[in-house]
């Protein structure tokens, strides 16, 4: 059978057969399907062309090393399975795909158990509407060999399909050219589709490889430029998106988690993201996260920021301008940087970017240091004017993301902030976008001699202070250095601060996202987002992206986990340690959880002491039934006043007291507690909470 080439799918469906044909076309964009070969199309019934899969091993790893097969617990030869799968995108829907068989020849599938009863003949060339059965084995012949299949089903938000089989000009197939080198770029025809089955096939303009660590391991990330703002499942139309590959994390949770958490506390510049499925040239290559790409320019994640927002309309440089800048450790030749002087860290600017050469080049990159400087200054300090150089809100957030999760990379890079001109006219910096948080959350061990210089010996454990320490040095000797996110926990000012956002954003997001059947907002609930990843999940482990533990990654196996006091502020333990199957996606996943309400207990304890809640605001006219601590607004920190009332540590005052019978029994007890935490965790509750007092 010839090479089918720029190969244009016309689906003529014949009603009374069920059988469909291919018809070639010259067009040089459409993608090119492999003789000898079995397709897929993501939408049954559908004349788009570009959405189409090819069968292939589950454990078909693609270009493993040693090091790779060490890791991921393989050994070569062994488990190495014949069976072919369909990893199937979430917007197949009723089981139904529509098969193309490449072959020259006839092909048969039918139930392995009854083949005959079942069999149905695809002609060479042609194409048929299948209905396939979950979790049964088919067999397929074609040439006198016989195969076994499966399909997989996905649950993932949307799917992502790019086609390039020619992307350097001289035949080398899209995948196998962007893992060449990493500054590789091509462009590409693709298809954007959502778990619905609705179709964008807006081109690729450039697709490129991204990341450091990761890029170095198998399952690579990348960085997609569309032709035109594109939006999926939803999210704000950008040209600029990023593959997280979140290869280190089985779960798949720890960045969106953390990324949606910031949005959802109002931190600026928050990144949207999605869960999807990834097929390159017809290729499943994995369970992917596409986020909104840390970019300048309209239409992306930076808007206020282009190549030219810091001259004047005659050309010169600006008073004041903004710009965006990383602290990356690992910046290097060819990346646009500078070294600073107080802060010793390696700024990448991102924003407004200038080539060596071009006007003000070195002014921008000076300005851009001296006030990196002053702000690090600042903070390291607590010097009064502190909050003219840093919107203390986002920094202080910024630090309790990473100590939440346990970063591992905590003020080393991906710490991103904007210069802007902030609501009263000031000129500051704004800690932001979050970013790379795969190695948080129980996820690493971190390096056993940086522990050791830190005196940090609780790192993989959900208790502990951590962001304090990093990198940390003895504080007595005149090489002592520390991260600005260090420093930020070492401030007094900022430290008293976190309390009070600790209590009043933080963990009524968390609590939210503890509740169930949340699928709307910044922020979902955690039995959502299971939701959408258990099929992607599968799909991803069998094809053996699953770390389960090694030189960097935790042992998932077991947590001790404990929970928080609110009548005492005091964090317990639990007696028993929880196990956990390493090998199960839902237990990397629970496990996840587990540890991260574990480490929610514990910093709550510890920021027990210096919690004041927020001075009262509301009166008899306007107070509202649960709002013990007269602020207008009902959230955790009502209940938890609600218990230390309850239990002797706090009087509460009379108007006060009226708002904290919550479910109006007359009574100010634990009840009234629980009723709003369901209330604020998004649960029906029998109680007038919300309303106002005196109606």
């Amino acid at each position: 059978m010839k090479k089918l080439t720029s190969l244009i799918l016309c689906i003529l469906m014949i009603l009374s057969t069920g059988i469909m044909s291919f018809t070639a076309s010259a067009a040089d964009t459409t993608p090119e399907l492999k003789p000898d070969m079995l397709y897929a199309h993501a939408v049954n019934n559908s004349s788009e062309t570009e959405a189409w899969h090819h069968w292939q091993h589950p454990d078909a790893y693609i270009g493993y090393d040693e090091e790779d097969m060490e890791e991921l617990g393989l050994v070569e030869g062994e488990g190495v399975s014949e069976e072919f799968s369909f990893f199937l995108p979430s917007c197949v829907k009723d089981n139904t795909v529509t098969l193309a068989n490449t072959y020259s020849k006839d092909l048969t599938i039918g139930e392995t158990h009854s083949p005959a009863e079942t069999a149905i003949t695809i002609p060479a060339g042609g194409t048929v509407s299948f209905t396939y059965k979950k979790a049964t084995s088919y067999t397929v012949t074609v040439g006198g060999e016989s195969f076994f299949l499966f399909f997989m089903d996905s649950t993932a938000e949307a799917s992502i399909f790019i086609n390039n089989m020619d992307a350097d000009g001289k035949g080398t197939e899209l995948f196998s050219y962007l893992c060449e080198d990493k500054e590789n770029d091509a462009k590409a025809t693709g298809a954007i589709i959502d778990d619905e089955g609705n179709v964008d096939n807006t081109p690729i303009k450039k697709i490129k490889g991204r990341g450091n660590t990761t890029w170095l391991k198998t399952k690579k990330p990348f960085n997609v430029t569309y032709d035109s703002a594109v939006s999926i499942d939803g999210m704000e139309k950008t040209k600029k998106l990023s593959l997280l590959a979140n290869y280190q994390d089985s779960a798949l949770i720890r960045n969106r988690f953390l990324q949606d958490l910031s949005d959802e506390i109002g931190m600026p510049y928050a990144s949207d993201s999605r869960f999807v499925d990834v097929y390159m040239n017809g290729v499943y290559l994995g369970s992917y996260q596409i986020t909104q790409k840390v970019d300048i320019g309209k239409n992306n994640l930076v808007p206020e920021i282009d190549d030219d927002t810091h001259l004047n309309e005659d050309g010169t440089l600006k008073e004041e301008f903004p710009f965006i800048c990383e602290v990356d450790a690992s910046a290097g030749e060819g990346d646009y940087f500078i070294r600073t002087n107080q802060a010793r860290c390696k700024l990448t600017l991102k924003g407004p970017e200038i080539d060596e050469g071009d006007p003000y080049h070195s002014e921008v990159l000076q300005i851009a240091r001296d006030k990196f400087d002053a702000m690090y200054t600042a903070v390291r300090t607590d010097s009064a004017n502190m909050a003219d150089l840093v919107d203390i809100d986002s920094l202080t957030k910024i630090m309790l993301i990473n100590e939440l999760g346990k970063n591992w990379d905590v003020g080393i890079s991906s710490l991103y902030f904007v210069y802007k001109q902030a609501e009263d006219g000031s000129w500051k910096f704004f800690a932001s976008p979050v970013w790379d948080y795969d190695n948080s959350l129980g996820n690493c061990t971190g390096i056993e001699w940086d522990l050791k210089r830190m005196n940090v010996t609780d790192y993989e454990e959900p208790t502990g202070w951590w962001v304090q320490h990093k990198p940390g040095a003895d504080t007595s000797k005149k090489s002592a250095k520390y991260t600005l996110p260090g420093y930020a926990a070492r401030n007094k000012t900022i430290m008293a601060y976190a309390a009070q956002v600790w209590f009043e954003e933080f963990v009524p997001a968390i609590n939210k996202f503890n509740s169930q059947g949340v699928a709307e907002g910044e922020l979902y609930s955690s039995d959502v987002y299971y939701s959408y990843l258990e099929g992607t999940a599968a799909m991803n482990y069998a094809m053996g992206w699953q770390l389960t533990t090694g030189d960097w990654i935790c042992d998932h196996s077991e947590l001790l986990c404990g929970s928080y006091n609110a009548l005492t502020g005091e964090f317990v333990p639990d007696k028993e340690l929880t196990k956990y199957d390493i090998t199960s996606f839902e237990d990397q996943y629970k496990y996840t959880i587990d540890w991260l309400n574990t480490r929610v207990a514990w910093l709550s304890s510890e920021f027990y002491k210096s919690y004041t809640p927020t001075t009262p605001d509301a009166t008899e006219e306007t107070a509202l039934i649960g709002d013990a601590d007269l602020n207008l607004n009902v959230n955790v920190k009502d209940a938890t006043l609600i218990q230390k009332h309850v239990a002797g540590i706090v009087t509460l005052g009379t108007l006060a007291e009226l708002c904290a019978d919550s479910n109006a029994d007359s009574k100010v007890n634990v009840q009234d507690a629980t009723a709003i935490q369901k209330y604020v965790a998004a649960i029906p509750v029998n109680a007038p909470i919300g309303e106002l007092l005196n109606k």
